[in-house]
């Protein structure tokens, strides 16, 4: 049984479980099915009354999944507590309902609309006009959860059913549907090929009908959120911008790197002083290859310097096709050296090994770039530009952080 929710119990000593529900909300249907639900009490029982937090990102799913999850959550001994971690749409907001505290980030998204079923047969018109009951009656069953939580009325929350309400964290609170808004986490949103990407999970627009709306919060220039900037650098960041990116946040590039970044052609890093004409070429080898025997009878040979990088880079790529071969092409394509990539690709190889976690591998990059920053090394090797304040270095963060998801 694929199970849509992940309980991740601490030791005994923590006060505090979480439970995430990420993604489609039940692949298998809980409509008649007693499996399902008997082994989310269990799970739910096995934490023995412990304080609960639960983590949404979610574009919904099986309706009747989220009111069974709803009703154990609210009869749960526990307190419960609802983060919402980039995305609570649809059957998702059912569950969020369920906390006796919902905190959001100030640029996730919360939405609500009317229940909806597929029908793949012929039916005749007493049929229909049967599923259209079924439908109304679910419709109540869900305005009469938000009525729980929501300060909005019966008639006005008919309302934004049926005109597909997406809503900031900002319009969400003021409706009552959370109470309180989490400035400090952020979130990763992009639409591409017709699927809404928030943090680690991907949602299929085609089943929703007001998808401007989600365009026009992503992109809406209030002034209030640098993320969403952040996000659109990233949206239009090609490999070579990303090097850039990354190499000026961890000061690894020279000068020169703003306006033409290292192509591999053996110039020697900030710091080093270029050879004369007469100077031994093995005093300053190639940097990322094994340079023995390169350049001693010509030295300045530009064929043998790119075969050398090439066969360096060659030698990081595992060929697995995933995001280390990715990494490693880009840099060949690039004029990038095995150097300057080899500690990305180690992070990427140590967080595959365990990464059964979405997102492991964003956070540990994010951590690195984080981390170098607060320490001040990213002004060791290369100066901070004058216009380089805080908020465009996290924006930078952000824009590497949303490529790498992506990728």
């Amino acid at each position: 049984m694929k199970k849509c929710w992940k309980i991740r119990n601490q030791e005994s000593s923590s006060e505090e479980a979480e439970m995430l529900i990420y993604g489609t909300i039940s692949d298998e249907t809980w409509w008649g099915d007693e499996v399902t639900p008997k082994q989310f009490a269990e799970d739910l029982a096995s934490l023995d009354g412990k304080d609960l937090c639960v983590r949404i990102n979610s574009g919904g799913g099986d309706v009747f999944a989220a009111v069974a999850i709803y009703n154990q959550l609210k009869t749960y001994r526990g307190n419960v507590n609802v983060r919402i971690d980039g995305l609570a749409a649809s059957a998702a907001t059912i569950i969020a309902c369920a906390g006796k505290k919902v905190i959001m980030p100030n640029n996730a998204l919360y939405m609500i609309h009317n229940p909806a079923m597929f029908a793949f047969d012929c039916f005749d018109a007493k049929t229909m006009r049967d599923f259209a009951d079924q439908l109304d009656t679910v419709k109540q069953t869900i305005i009469n959860t938000y009525l729980t939580r929501s300060s909005l009325s019966e008639d006005e929350l008919s309302q934004k059913m049926d005109e597909e309400t997406w809503m900031t964290a900002d319009e969400a609170k003021d409706f009552g549907f959370v109470d309180e808004i989490d400035a400090e986490e952020t979130v990763t949103n992009s639409i591409r090929d017709g699927r809404l990407f928030v943090n680690s999970v991907s949602c299929d627009l085609s089943k929703f009908k007001n998808t401007a709306k989600i365009e026009e919060i992503l992109h809406r220039k209030n002034g209030k959120n640098a993320k969403n900037k952040a996000e659109r650098d990233g949206e239009s960041m090609n490999d070579n911008d990303l090097l850039k990116k990354i190499k000026n946040l961890l000061g690894v590039s020279n000068d020169s790197s703003e306006d033409q970044p290292d192509n591999g052609d053996g110039q020697p890093d900030e710091g080093e002083e270029k050879p004369s004409d007469g100077e031994d070429p093995e005093k300053n080898p190639d940097e990322g290859g094994d340079n023995s025997d390169k350049g001693k009878d010509e030295p300045d040979d530009p064929v043998n310097h790119e075969r050398q990088r090439m066969l360096a880079l060659d030698a990081l790529d595992d060929h697995k096709g995933g995001a280390v071969t990715q990494m490693v092409n880009a840099a060949k394509k690039n004029g990038a050296s095995a150097e300057q990539i080899k500690p990305f690709l180690d992070i990427v190889r140590a967080q595959n090994a365990e990464n059964e976690e979405n997102g492991k591998a964003v956070k540990a990059i994010k951590d690195l770039i984080s981390d170098n920053l607060e320490s001040g090394a990213d002004g060791v090797k290369a100066p901070v530009p004058q216009n380089s304040d805080a908020a465009k270095r996290q924006a930078d963060i952000d824009a590497v952080v949303a490529f790498a998801n992506r990728k």
